[in-house]
Formats: C-alpha cells, structure tokens, sequence
C-alpha cells in the first residue's frame, strides 16, 4: 500500500513539473491589446466569424442537423414505452464493494447526452448571432456544464448531491472568471478549461469501452443483473443489433467534438466551419447511440451491459490534470487566436 502511495506522488509530482513548465514557456508570449467589436451588440468581442453568403448557408445547414439530431434525441430518451430488453444497464465489476446484483439504467445517462446536444445547439446558435466573446461565453459555459456532469456521473456512477455542488461551483467560477478577465486572457481561460473537458470526456468515454469491450469478449449469456429476465420481453418484434458495442461511439464522437475546440484556435473560415461541422457529426453519433441503446437488444447476450471502471478520486485528479496539461500545449502551439506572438 504504502509502495503504491509512493508511485502516486512520484506520477503526481512530474505531472505537477510538466504543468508549470508548459505554463512558463508562455513568459516570452507578448499579448495583442487589440480587440474587435461586434456589429450587432457594439460589445466586444474575440474574433469575428465571416458572413460570407457561402459560410452563412453552411452554418446554418449544419445547425439545422444539430437541431435535428437534438430533437430526436430527446423524443428518444423521453419515450416511456422502451421494452425491457432494449435498456442497458451500466455496470461495476471493478469496484471493490461489488456485486452481480448491482446495477443502473442507461436511461438518466442517455437524456444528460441528450441535453448535452440541446445545450451544444443553444451555444452553436448563439454564436452565429453573438460572435465569440464575453457574452457569448455566458450561454456556452452550459455546454461545458453538461460535459462536466456527464464525466462525474460516469466516474460516481450516479448523480449525487456532491455533483450538483461542484457543478455549480464550476459554472460560477467559469463565467466569474470570464467575465471578470481583461482581453486576452478571458479567452484563454475559457478556451482552456473548455478544451480540459473535451480531453476529459475523450479519456473517460475511452476507457468505458476498452473495458466494457473486453468484458463483452469474455462474458458468458448467464451474465445478467438479478432480478431480469430479459426472455421474458422476447417477441417477434424485438429487434436484434449486430452492432454488439454501441458505446464505441461515444469516444468517437468526444474525439470529433474536441477536434472542432481545437480548429478554432485557428482563426480563419475554415477552422470555424471545421468546429460546426465536428458538433454536427458528433452529436448525430450521439444520437445514433441513443437510438441503437433505446431500439436493440443485442444477438451476441441477450442483456446490454457497459461497464464503468472504478475511478477513484486520485485517478480523476490525475485524468483532470493531464487534461489541463493537454490543452494548455494545445494553446501553446497553436498561439491562441493567431493574435498572440513571440
């Protein structure tokens, strides 16, 4: 035991050295005063997006299929007539207290996904009309909102009293910050903490399905949470999915998502249809995973399981850390906005 406390501040000590070294190489960074004002508020902005006729109609093209992939999210997930056998059941075989009969439905975890994608529309929207700046970041602070509660759900397994109070402590903190910093270190802070949560979800959704994948691979059919019966909801009807890992998609997705963050760093038209094009592909993945998780069952086991790895609270730390860690040199290198030199 005491060996393994060792290992952890040794890993938590160099994890500590690279974080303040990567944050003085920004000593040299000379920051541009310079900022641009919106046309619609007069307020000002980070940057402008151009209003070409071209990038207008791709725009909102794509936030007509956010929009979309939004709306059949929730009618999915708000369907109260789900059989049985198509809902999934997370699972904790690597927690130290558990047992078979230990289980939780996918469905509050599917309409979190689900408002996630509403809140990603109202950002997306808001940013068109808004422009990226102080007042704009007041209505995306909720999507980073929603990313936070996915990863502390998925890390706790449920939704505590302890999660609302952090999460509303962050919400605070976010736009208290943003709102308070001068030009350019508002859109510092709330890129990089927006970007800490993209790495943060990636890591977490990953490591759900490499564990939930070899657990699918050595599982037997007898495997099933006491007290189901998942025969019992057989019929014709039932449809069967040969698709035996939907939650692949979730890291996938996370993965598009956080690729858009990152194209916005570069400030030019292409970066921004970039990012909307990222929100519209990966929330139709996520909404492709809500259908296939609240539609099929699948043929390989007759009961849908995801396992949860046990993440205490040092290796959450340790995942939030090397997340500030990589989107701190994501700035870095990309000198955030282009307006910033050497």
């Amino acid at each position: 035991m005491n060996m393994k406390k060792g290992q952890r501040v040794i890993i938590f000590s160099i994890t500590i050295i690279c974080l303040i070294g990567l944050l003085y190489t920004f000593k040299s960074f000379r920051f541009s005063t310079s900022q641009e004002t919106s046309k619609l508020t007069g307020f000002p902005i980070w940057y402008e997006i151009e209003k070409s006729e071209a990038s207008i109609a791709w725009f909102g093209y794509l936030i007509i299929i956010i929009f979309c992939s939004t709306l059949a999210s929730l009618i999915f997930t708000h369907n109260k007539s789900i059989p049985k056998v198509y809902i999934s059941y997370f699972i904790f075989p690597d927690h130290p207290d558990y047992n078979h009969s230990s289980t939780l439905s996918t469905k509050f975890f599917n309409k979190i996904l689900a408002y996630f994608s509403l809140f990603t529309f109202i950002s997306d929207l808001a940013l068109q009309i808004l422009y990226p700046g102080k007042l704009w970041s007041s209505f995306d602070s909720f999507h980073s909102l929603l990313e936070l509660i996915i990863i502390l759900y998925l890390t706790f397994g449920q939704f505590k009293f302890f999660i609302f109070f952090i999460c509303m402590k962050y919400i605070i903190l976010v736009n208290l910050l943003t709102i308070t910093l001068k030009w350019p270190l508002d859109a510092i802070w709330f890129k990089m903490q927006d970007l800490m949560l993209d790495f943060a979800l990636v890591i977490i959704f990953l490591r759900i399905y490499i564990r939930t994948y070899l657990y699918i691979k050595n599982q037997d059919s007898s495997q099933f949470p006491e007290g189901n019966d998942p025969q019992e909801e057989f019929n014709s009807n039932t449809k069967f999915s040969k698709f035996t890992n939907q939650i692949i998609l979730l890291p996938i997705a996370a993965f598009v998502h956080m690729f858009g963050t990152i194209a916005t760093l570069f400030v030019h038209p292409t970066g921004d249809m970039i990012f909307m094009l990222s929100h519209a592909v990966s929330f139709l993945m996520y909404t492709f995973y809500i259908y296939l998780d609240t539609h099929y069952t699948t043929n390989i086991s007759n009961f849908k399981n995801i396992v949860l790895p046990y993440t205490p609270t040092w290796k959450l730390l340790f995942i939030f850390l090397w997340s500030i860690i990589l989107s701190i040199f994501i700035l870095r290198i990309t000198a955030l906005f282009l307006l910033i030199s050497v």
